[in-house]
C-alpha cells in the first residue's frame, strides 16, 4: 500500500507541481548524487555551531539505512538543484504495539537567507503527502537553537505544529589517557553466536523505550551487514559467563564525516582555546571520530559500561581524536557518558500528528515522559 501512494505521489509531484518562478519539485533519482552532495555543502544552517554532514560519496546510503523505504525531493530550478528534503518510512513499537512513522530530514536549501521560503514549500509537500499513507506520524531532529527550523515547525503556511518531545546529548569524547579498567569483567569482541545473547540484553536495557525497533537476533544480524559496521568493533563484557554489557562502534568514514563548517559564540571562544591542543579541526575539515551506535548493561552493571568506554578509548587513541555517541538527556548511558570528558551539543526530537488527531495529546504527553529511541549514529 505505501508503495502505492509512493508511486502516485511522485508522478504527482513530477507532472504538476510547477511553481509560478518556474521551480520544480520531483523525486531525486541516482543521477542527482553529485548535485546533492555539491548543495549539501553549500547550504549550511543558521546556528552558532554549523555541523554538516558529509555523505560521500553516495547522498542516498544513509537515508536508506534509516528505514524500510525512503524517499528525496529536490527543488529544481533551470535545471539546477536547489533544496532537498527526505522522507523515511519505518515501522517502530510504541507501547509494544507496532505502528508506522515517517522520519523527515535533510533539509538542505541553498542560500537560505535568500530562499526562506523554500523551506515551506518542501515541507507543505511533504506534509500532504504524509496525509494520504498510513503513517501514524511524521519526527524529525534539530541541532540545538535553529530559529530558521524552529519557524518551519511552529505551525503556519499549512503545515501542521511540531511539538518537542524528548531531547538527546551529542557528545564528541575526547580521547585522552584515563583510569584503566576494574578488572571484574571479561571483555572480548562479539561473534556471530553471540546475536541471541546481545538481542536479550538490549531487549531487556530498550524495554522502556519508546519508538524502538524490534531487536531480534534477525534485526542485529541485519545491522551487521550495513557497511563497515563489524561485530569484531562490537565488545562485550562478561560476568560468570553472563553478557551483561555491550558497546558497539562503528566507523563511517567510508560513507559519512561530521564537519563543522562554522564556530560561532561559546564554540569559537571553546575552539580558541582548544586550538593548543589540536583536539578540533579547522573550520570545513572532517572530526576525526569513531561513533558509538548502541550501549547497554543489565541493572548494576554501570562499572561494565565504564570498563567498555574506557577500553575503546584507549584501543582508538592512537587513529581516531573522538568518540561520538548520543542518547536521550536523562538516559543511563547519558549519564555513564557524561562522566568522560568531551563537547556536546543539544539536539531535538520532535513530531507532527494529522489535524485533529484525536490520539496526538496523550501520544505526545507519553512519549515526554519515556525514553525514545533513535539511531543518532546515522545523523
Amino acid at each position: 500500500m505505501l508503495t502505492l501512494h509512493l508511486i502516485a505521489f511522485c508522478s504527482k509531484i513530477c507532472s504538476n507541481h510547477f511553481l509560478k518562478d518556474f521551480m520544480k519539485i520531483r523525486q531525486a533519482t541516482p543521477a542527482d548524487n553529485q548535485a546533492l552532495l555539491e548543495l549539501s555543502r553549500r547550504s549550511p544552517m543558521a546556528a552558532q555551531l554549523v555541523v554538516n554532514n558529509d555523505r560521500t560519496p553516495d547522498y542516498f546510503y544513509i537515508d536508506e539505512l534509516l528505514g524500510e523505504k525512503s524517499l528525496i525531493l529536490v527543488a529544481e530550478e533551470a535545471g539546477r538543484i536547489i533544496g532537498t528534503v527526505a522522507v523515511v518510512f519505518r515501522n517502530v513499537f510504541y507501547r509494544n504495539e507496532q505502528i508506522p512513522i515517517a522520519y523527515i530530514g535533510g533539509i538542505k536549501i541553498e542560500n537560505p537567507a535568500q530562499n526562506r521560503l523554500l523551506a515551506f514549500r518542501l515541507m507543505k509537500y511533504v506534509m500532504d503527502f504524509l496525509m494520504d499513507t498510513p503513517v501514524k506520524f511524521g519526527l524529525i531532529l534539530v541541532i540545538g537553537a535553529n530559529r530558521a527550523m524552529e519557524a518551519l515547525l511552529s505551525g503556519r503556511a499549512g503545515i501542521p505544529q511540531f511539538d518537542l518531545v524528548s531531547r538527546y546529548q551529542d557528545r564528541n569524547l575526547i580521547l585522552m589517557p584515563g583510569r584503566g579498567l576494574s578488572g571484574r569483567y571479561q571483555i572480548r569482541s562479539a561473534r556471530t553466536d553471540d546475536l541471541g545473547v546481545m538481542a536479550s540484553l538490549y531487549r531487556q536495557f530498550y524495554s522502556d523505550y519508546e519508538l524502538k525497533p524490534d531487536w531480534s537476533e534477525q534485526y542485529l544480524a541485519g545491522l551487521y551487514r550495513q557497511k563497515d559496521f563489524f561485530l569484531e568493533n562490537t565488545y562485550l563484557a562478561f560476568q560468570q559467563d553472563s553478557l551483561v554489557a555491550a558497546l558497539s562502534l562503528w566507523d563511517q568514514t567510508q560513507f559519512k564525516n561530521t564537519v563543522i563548517s562554522h564556530y560561532g559564540g561559546k564554540y569559537a571562544i571553546l575552539k580558541k582555546i582548544l586550538s593548543p591542543l589540536r583536539l578540533v579541526p579547522e573550520a570545513g575539515q572532517a572530526l576525526s571520530e569513531m561513533v558509538i551506535r548502541h550501549l547497554a548493561f543489565r541493572e548494576g552493571s554501570d562499572t561494565a559500561a565504564r570498563d567498555l568506554i574506557r577500553l575503546v578509548m584507549a584501543n582508538h587513541r592512537r587513529k581516531y581524536r573522538f568518540i561520538r555517541c548520543a542518547f536521550p538527556l536523562g538516559s543511563e548511558p547519558a549519564r555513564i557518558l557524561g562522566k568522560f570528558l568531551g563537547l556536546s551539543i543539544s539536539v531535538n526530537f520532535y513530531t507532527v500528528f494529522r489535524p485533529g488527531d484525536p490520539e496526538r495529546e496523550s501520544m505526545v504527553d507519553h512519549l515526554r515522559q519515556s525514553p525514545v529511541w533513535e539511531d543518532l549514529s546515522l545523523h
